[in-house]
Protein backbone atom coordinates (compact mmCIF):
# COMPACT_ATOMS: atom_id res chain seq x y z
CA UNK A 1 0.00 0.00 0.00
CA UNK A 2 3.20 2.03 0.10
CA UNK A 3 5.42 0.48 -2.65
CA UNK A 4 7.69 3.35 -2.35
CA UNK A 5 8.86 5.93 0.23
CA UNK A 6 6.79 8.22 1.80
CA UNK A 7 7.36 11.64 3.62
CA UNK A 8 10.11 11.96 5.71
CA UNK A 9 11.87 8.62 4.24
CA UNK A 10 14.11 8.03 1.32
CA UNK A 11 17.89 7.95 0.89
CA UNK A 12 20.24 9.45 3.78
CA UNK A 13 16.89 9.03 6.19
CA UNK A 14 18.72 6.21 7.96
CA UNK A 15 22.61 6.06 7.53
CA UNK A 16 22.29 1.95 7.27
CA UNK A 17 19.90 2.31 3.62
CA UNK A 18 22.31 2.46 0.56
CA UNK A 19 21.39 5.13 -1.93
CA UNK A 20 19.25 4.81 -4.63
CA UNK A 21 21.22 4.09 -7.33
CA UNK A 22 22.73 0.81 -5.58
CA UNK A 23 21.32 -2.78 -5.26
CA UNK A 24 20.04 -3.87 -1.81
CA UNK A 25 20.74 -7.12 -0.42
CA UNK A 26 21.74 -9.50 -3.58
CA UNK A 27 21.64 -12.39 -2.71
CA UNK A 28 24.65 -13.82 -4.32
CA UNK A 29 26.33 -17.23 -3.87
CA UNK A 30 28.85 -19.70 -5.66
CA UNK A 31 25.94 -22.04 -6.04
CA UNK A 32 23.57 -22.66 -8.31
CA UNK A 33 20.19 -22.06 -7.86
CA UNK A 34 16.64 -23.80 -9.35
CA UNK A 35 14.40 -20.52 -9.08
CA UNK A 36 15.50 -17.17 -8.61
CA UNK A 37 12.62 -13.85 -7.91
CA UNK A 38 13.82 -10.44 -8.52
CA UNK A 39 11.97 -8.15 -6.47
CA UNK A 40 12.16 -3.91 -7.94
CA UNK A 41 11.05 -1.49 -5.54
CA UNK A 42 11.36 1.05 -2.57
CA UNK A 43 11.52 1.48 0.93
CA UNK A 44 8.24 -1.54 1.18
CA UNK A 45 10.66 -3.90 -0.45
CA UNK A 46 13.79 -2.85 1.54
CA UNK A 47 11.51 -3.31 4.60
CA UNK A 48 11.26 0.24 6.31
CA UNK A 49 8.30 0.19 8.87
CA UNK A 50 8.54 -3.34 10.11
CA UNK A 51 10.67 -4.65 13.18
CA UNK A 52 13.37 -5.97 11.42
CA UNK A 53 13.62 -4.70 7.89
CA UNK A 54 16.36 -7.46 6.59
CA UNK A 55 13.91 -10.16 8.04
CA UNK A 56 10.51 -8.88 7.60
CA UNK A 57 10.38 -7.13 4.49
CA UNK A 58 7.59 -8.29 1.97
CA UNK A 59 10.05 -9.99 -0.59
CA UNK A 60 12.28 -12.21 2.32
CA UNK A 61 8.67 -13.34 3.40
CA UNK A 62 7.81 -14.11 -0.15
CA UNK A 63 10.24 -16.00 -1.37
CA UNK A 64 9.92 -18.35 1.97
CA UNK A 65 6.87 -18.93 0.82
CA UNK A 66 7.74 -19.81 -2.62
CA UNK A 67 9.90 -22.24 -1.73
CA UNK A 68 13.57 -23.49 0.57
CA UNK A 69 15.33 -23.51 -2.79
CA UNK A 70 13.84 -19.86 -3.73
CA UNK A 71 16.85 -17.47 -4.27
CA UNK A 72 15.98 -13.51 -3.90
CA UNK A 73 17.25 -10.90 -5.29
CA UNK A 74 15.84 -7.59 -3.66
CA UNK A 75 16.86 -4.95 -5.66
CA UNK A 76 14.33 -2.64 -2.92
CA UNK A 77 16.11 0.94 -2.06
CA UNK A 78 14.01 3.48 -0.15
CA UNK A 79 13.21 6.98 -2.02
CA UNK A 80 13.87 5.24 -5.38
CA UNK A 81 11.43 6.21 -8.43
CA UNK A 82 10.48 4.47 -11.16
CA UNK A 83 13.36 6.10 -13.23
CA UNK A 84 15.55 5.70 -10.77
CA UNK A 85 14.97 1.93 -10.99
CA UNK A 86 15.07 1.63 -14.92
CA UNK A 87 18.99 2.48 -14.37
CA UNK A 88 20.14 0.88 -11.24
CA UNK A 89 17.49 -2.07 -10.49
CA UNK A 90 16.35 -3.10 -14.06
CA UNK A 91 20.05 -4.01 -15.15
CA UNK A 92 20.24 -6.50 -12.31
CA UNK A 93 17.39 -7.78 -12.31
CA UNK A 94 17.79 -9.10 -16.10
CA UNK A 95 21.12 -10.29 -15.13
CA UNK A 96 20.15 -12.49 -12.73
CA UNK A 97 18.06 -14.31 -15.01
CA UNK A 98 14.92 -14.69 -13.14
CA UNK A 99 12.25 -17.42 -13.05
CA UNK A 100 9.84 -14.23 -11.41
CA UNK A 101 10.12 -10.52 -11.07
CA UNK A 102 7.78 -8.21 -8.48
CA UNK A 103 7.66 -4.55 -9.49
CA UNK A 104 6.20 -2.33 -7.00
CA UNK A 105 6.95 1.12 -8.19
CA UNK A 106 4.10 3.46 -8.28
CA UNK A 107 3.47 5.57 -5.18
CA UNK A 108 6.75 7.61 -5.01
CA UNK A 109 6.14 8.88 -8.52
CA UNK A 110 2.22 9.26 -7.94
CA UNK A 111 2.54 11.37 -4.70
CA UNK A 112 5.96 13.37 -6.26
CA UNK A 113 3.84 14.46 -9.01
CA UNK A 114 5.66 12.71 -11.38
CA UNK A 115 3.53 13.27 -15.03
CA UNK A 116 1.31 9.80 -15.78
CA UNK A 117 2.52 9.93 -19.14
CA UNK A 118 6.20 9.85 -18.22
CA UNK A 119 5.39 7.01 -15.59
CA UNK A 120 3.38 4.96 -18.39
CA UNK A 121 5.86 4.89 -20.22
CA UNK A 122 8.57 4.06 -18.24
CA UNK A 123 6.72 1.21 -16.68
CA UNK A 124 6.50 0.12 -20.60
CA UNK A 125 9.75 0.27 -20.88
CA UNK A 126 10.58 -1.65 -17.92
CA UNK A 127 8.21 -4.34 -17.99
CA UNK A 128 8.91 -4.59 -21.98
CA UNK A 129 12.59 -4.90 -21.05
CA UNK A 130 11.98 -7.64 -18.66
CA UNK A 131 9.61 -9.68 -21.39
CA UNK A 132 12.30 -9.55 -24.16
CA UNK A 133 14.86 -10.38 -22.24
CA UNK A 134 14.10 -13.17 -19.22
CA UNK A 135 11.90 -15.81 -19.19
CA UNK A 136 10.13 -14.41 -16.06
CA UNK A 137 6.39 -13.91 -14.91
CA UNK A 138 6.40 -10.53 -14.23
CA UNK A 139 4.27 -9.16 -11.54
CA UNK A 140 3.10 -5.80 -11.11
CA UNK A 141 1.44 -4.15 -8.34
CA UNK A 142 -0.63 -1.30 -8.48
CA UNK A 143 -1.81 1.79 -6.13
CA UNK A 144 -3.59 0.84 -3.18
CA UNK A 145 -5.92 3.41 -1.66
CA UNK A 146 -3.68 5.29 -0.14
CA UNK A 147 -6.65 7.53 1.22
CA UNK A 148 -6.77 4.70 4.16
CA UNK A 149 -3.05 5.38 5.75
CA UNK A 150 -2.72 7.79 8.37
CA UNK A 151 -0.03 9.70 6.69
CA UNK A 152 -2.55 10.54 3.88
CA UNK A 153 -5.56 11.84 6.20
CA UNK A 154 -5.59 15.50 5.45
CA UNK A 155 -5.71 14.73 1.56
CA UNK A 156 -8.96 14.81 -0.24
CA UNK A 157 -9.78 11.16 -0.76
CA UNK A 158 -11.81 12.03 -3.49
CA UNK A 159 -9.11 13.58 -5.61
CA UNK A 160 -6.84 11.51 -4.58
CA UNK A 161 -9.06 8.37 -5.85
CA UNK A 162 -9.42 10.06 -8.84
CA UNK A 163 -5.99 10.25 -9.53
CA UNK A 164 -5.21 6.22 -8.55
CA UNK A 165 -7.99 5.68 -10.85
CA UNK A 166 -6.07 6.79 -13.61
CA UNK A 167 -3.10 5.59 -12.38
CA UNK A 168 -4.10 1.66 -11.83
CA UNK A 169 -5.97 2.24 -15.40
CA UNK A 170 -2.71 2.90 -16.93
CA UNK A 171 -0.85 0.46 -15.22
CA UNK A 172 -3.37 -2.50 -16.20
CA UNK A 173 -2.99 -1.30 -19.61
CA UNK A 174 0.95 -1.56 -19.62
CA UNK A 175 -0.12 -5.30 -17.93
CA UNK A 176 -2.12 -6.56 -20.71
CA UNK A 177 0.10 -5.05 -23.70
CA UNK A 178 3.02 -7.00 -22.31
CA UNK A 179 1.04 -10.29 -20.83
CA UNK A 180 2.37 -8.92 -17.64
CA UNK A 181 0.70 -9.78 -14.16
CA UNK A 182 -1.50 -7.03 -12.66
CA UNK A 183 -1.55 -7.50 -8.94
CA UNK A 184 -4.52 -5.55 -7.69
CA UNK A 185 -3.72 -4.17 -4.33
CA UNK A 186 -6.64 -1.11 -5.17
CA UNK A 187 -8.77 -4.14 -4.45
CA UNK A 188 -6.92 -6.81 -2.22
CA UNK A 189 -6.21 -4.32 0.45
CA UNK A 190 -9.46 -2.40 0.98
CA UNK A 191 -9.29 -4.94 3.58
CA UNK A 192 -7.07 -2.33 5.53
CA UNK A 193 -9.63 -0.12 6.88
CA UNK A 194 -10.38 -2.96 9.28
CA UNK A 195 -6.64 -3.81 9.96
CA UNK A 196 -4.79 -0.35 10.87
CA UNK A 197 -2.08 -3.27 12.08
CA UNK A 198 -1.09 -3.25 9.38
CA UNK A 199 0.24 -0.05 8.65
CA UNK A 200 3.12 0.92 10.91
CA UNK A 201 4.00 3.76 13.36
CA UNK A 202 4.96 6.10 10.98
CA UNK A 203 1.67 5.84 9.15
CA UNK A 204 2.56 5.04 5.91
CA UNK A 205 5.17 1.85 5.66
CA UNK A 206 3.85 -1.78 6.06
CA UNK A 207 4.43 -2.84 9.22
CA UNK A 208 5.52 -6.50 9.80
CA UNK A 209 2.65 -7.72 10.14
CA UNK A 210 1.79 -5.52 7.30
CA UNK A 211 4.27 -7.04 4.83
CA UNK A 212 3.46 -10.63 5.84
CA UNK A 213 0.03 -9.81 4.12
CA UNK A 214 1.55 -8.53 0.99
CA UNK A 215 3.37 -10.89 0.91
CA UNK A 216 0.60 -13.45 0.59
CA UNK A 217 -1.08 -11.34 -1.57
CA UNK A 218 1.72 -11.54 -4.06
CA UNK A 219 1.91 -15.31 -3.43
CA UNK A 220 -1.46 -16.23 -4.59
CA UNK A 221 -1.06 -14.26 -7.71
CA UNK A 222 1.61 -16.10 -8.47
CA UNK A 223 0.59 -19.27 -7.54
CA UNK A 224 -2.19 -18.40 -9.61
CA UNK A 225 -0.23 -18.48 -12.45
CA UNK A 226 1.87 -21.73 -12.60
CA UNK A 227 4.96 -21.76 -15.31
CA UNK A 228 4.60 -22.55 -18.13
Amino acid sequence: MWACSGPGSGPGANSTVPAAGGAARVGATATPHPFTYVALGASDSYGIGTNDPQTDNWPTVLALQLGADTHLVNLGVPGTMLSQALTAQLPVAVDAHPDVVTVWLAVNDLLAGVPLATYTQELDSAVATLRDHTGARVFVGNVPDLALLPRLSGVSPTELGAEIARWNQAIAGVCRAYGAHLVDLFTDWSELAAHPEYVSADGFHPSTVGAQRLAAIFAAAIRQTPAK
